[in-house]
């Protein structure tokens, strides 16, 4: 159904909301507003993905700044309500109140707020202020039939097509006596950095560590260190090309390590594929999607032949298609869909779907 839109109204207008004797402040494209009535903000329209204005119909994203008094009208609103425009090219539109979902405890170390809508934005006027660009190149998926059988060959394709070149390769990492699948990764490395700046880190320098089941290399890490990934060290015998993986929990207290499914070369791939999703530019989650309308959904993509991914946990089993990466992971009645993409126009076929989504940024 057809929304009727919000009127367009000044700039100067826009501001005067926040009441008599105003505060104008810049943060970057955004000018806020600070005044006895409200804390207006105004945001470019646009499409600019984890950096500032409306990024999905729930979430606008502004810069940070040392400044007490903003820092503290954006984080505690319930004296000011705080009022959103987008600026257009024929004026500012009104996009409804907002309340902050998170920010910096102290100004001093504001890196951003993010604004939450008190009502989501419908899709028409979404799409006026924050427009789905034509998609950029993408990367293909040819790599998933190197899975089973070339594991690191479909890691490299997978991380060259993805992640963006840079200017200048690192220096070269000194990866003597390493297995040949983490020296493979940390190479590859060199020509993607974005592959060991995930969230959760992948050790530039491997660490040598005890365990319940004897010497180990630890070569990831994840939850701030709460839980790691190693293989056996010394290097076993038959395993030695490609060795088994140690997921360790609570490594520094009362560790517990068990056996990942995958050896190396392919728990190489999980991670990476995770991590990808996880910090991709554009996402969506539906967190409770029937099984039975699972399958619409999933068939435009291909499956990767891996295991489950931490099976404790999530259990998560992973689907790509060119610019997509897809996770999902279900009990016998629903599932948790999980998407990144590297464009948005690779999002906004979903909706024909009609899913309950908790975040959807296409």
């Amino acid at each position: 159904m057809t929304q009727t839109l919000p009127s367009l109204i000044t700039e100067a207008a826009a501001l005067t909301d926040a009441g008599p004797g105003f505060q104008r402040y810049e943060l970057g494209p955004a000018v806020l507003a600070t005044g006895p009535d409200a804390t207006v903000v105004v945001v470019e329209a646009g499409d600019r993905p984890g950096v500032s204005g409306v990024q999905n119909d729930t979430s606008v994203l502004l810069p940070g700044a040392a400044v007490p008094a903003l820092h503290l009208r954006l984080v505690h609103p319930a004296q000011w309500p705080v009022r959103v425009f987008a600026r257009l090219d024929g004026g500012c539109l009104p996009l409804g109140t907002a309340i902050a979902a998170r920010a910096a405890s102290a100004p001093a170390d504001a890196r951003g707020v993010e604004l939450r809508f008190e009502q989501p934005l419908h899709r028409e006027l979404l799409d006026l202020v924050r427009p789905v660009p034509a998609p950029g190149p993408v990367p293909g998926v040819e790599w998933v039939d190197q899975v089973e059988v070339q594991p690191l060959q479909a890691l490299e394709a997978f991380a060259l097509g993805w992640f963006p070149a840079e200017h200048a390769p690192g220096p070269e990492p000194e990866l003597d006596g390493l297995p040949q699948a983490l020296a493979a990764y940390h190479h590859l490395a060199r020509r993607r950095p974005a592959l060991l700046r995930f969230r959760d880190p992948m050790l530039e320098r491997p660490r040598r560590a005890s365990g319940p089941l004897g010497g180990r290399l630890v070569f990831a890490e994840w939850l701030g260190g709460g839980m790691d990934w190693s293989v056996p060290w010394p290097p076993e015998g038959p395993g030695k090309a490609d060795p088994r993986v140690w997921h360790t929990e609570d490594p520094y207290d009362e560790p517990e390590t068990s056996v990942e499914a995958e050896p190396l070369s392919r728990f190489l791939l999980q991670f990476t594929l995770y991590e990808a999703l996880n910090g991709a530019p554009y996402q969506a989650w539906a967190q409770s999607a029937p099984l039975a309308r699972l399958d619409p959904l999933l068939r435009p993509l291909r499956p990767v032949p891996l295991s489950p991914f931490l099976p404790a946990y999530s259990a998560a089993r992973f689907h790509v298609a060119p610019g997509l990466l897809a996770m999902v992971s279900s009990d016998e009645h629903e599932a948790v869909v999980t998407f990144g993409a590297l464009h948005r126009a690779a999002l906004t076929p979903l909706l024909a779907h009609g899913f309950s989504w908790s975040r959807f940024d296409g």
